[in-house]
């Protein structure tokens, strides 16, 4: 029995260096794609000094430690939900999500009102913040509610109700970010702002995909995502040194800029 333990040892080690090196694989991947928006505004300027792929490099060795970051810390939140939620984590994390959701699509609304009705950029701002909160508190009290009920809810009547919701609440979504386009389309001073917000939605949606649980096991991700991580920060690391692309990054797509200068300790 005792000559069993380095060998019970030994498997664990495996397993943690398994989920570690698909983590690492997984952010490579994850960088590469929730950098191809990116990348199509920032070639544009410097498409006389470097090409669509070396900007995509480059643009990728910025978010792929940050990207690491956000995949950890994903994986661990899932297995403290698990941990302290057992099989009924799944409701907190819908009405989460919802609360996320609806509070988006009303601070949307909230904002798009006070542009139209307010002139004074001060009173606007302290209106907003304090609409924000009181906002974020009745949001959050109805989709405690939202989850409660749903607890006591049959199982299908549970499904049925999920779904009207989640339809409802992507409907709204995709209203919000057709009004936010039509925005940025009118205002040019705001393509900074719109840059952001769907660089950040592209990280956001990329971290959660690549945090999933059926990435842990793949062993060929593991193996085959490792050079590419490493090939991608030797690379684009170098890279995103140039001036010139610097700048355009800094111009084109500003969250990426922040995630550089991050990495490399302000």
């Amino acid at each position: 029995m005792p000559g069993s333990w380095p060998q019970s040892r030994s498997e664990s080690d495996g397993a943690r260096i398994l989920r570690l090196a698909t983590a690492v694989s997984s952010a490579a991947l994850a960088a590469l794609a929730c950098s191809i928006p990116a990348t199509t505004r920032v070639s544009a300027p410097v498409a006389h000094l470097h090409s669509p792929a070396r900007v995509w490099i480059a643009l990728a060795a910025g978010a792929l430690l940050p990207m690491l970051v956000a995949i950890l810390v994903l994986r661990g939140a899932r297995k403290g939900l698990r941990t302290f939620g057992g099989s009924a984590w799944e409701l907190p994390a819908y009405g989460a999500a919802l609360w996320f959701a609806t509070l988006l699509v009303e601070l949307s609304l909230l904002g798009r009102l006070l542009r139209a009705t307010t002139h004074n950029h001060a009173l606007a701002g302290v209106a907003f913040a304090l609409g924000a909160l009181a906002t974020a508190v009745a949001s959050a009290l109805v989709c405690i509610r939202v989850v409660a009920l749903l607890n006591a809810a049959s199982p299908e009547s549970r499904l049925l109700f999920e779904s009207v919701v989640a339809l409802g609440a992507l409907g709204a979504l995709g209203w919000g970010l057709v009004g936010f386009s039509r925005a940025v389309l009118l205002d040019e001073a705001s393509a900074a702002a719109a840059a952001t917000v769907v660089d950040t939605l592209a990280f956001g949606l990329a971290a959660v995909l690549a945090a999933g649980p059926s990435l842990v096991r793949w062993r060929a991700l593991a193996l085959a995502g490792a050079p590419i991580a490493l090939v991608v920060a030797l690379l684009g690391g170098s890279m995103s040194r140039d001036a010139a692309l610097s700048r355009a990054i800094e111009q084109r797509a500003p969250l990426f800029a922040l995630l550089t200068h991050w990495v490399r300790g302000g």
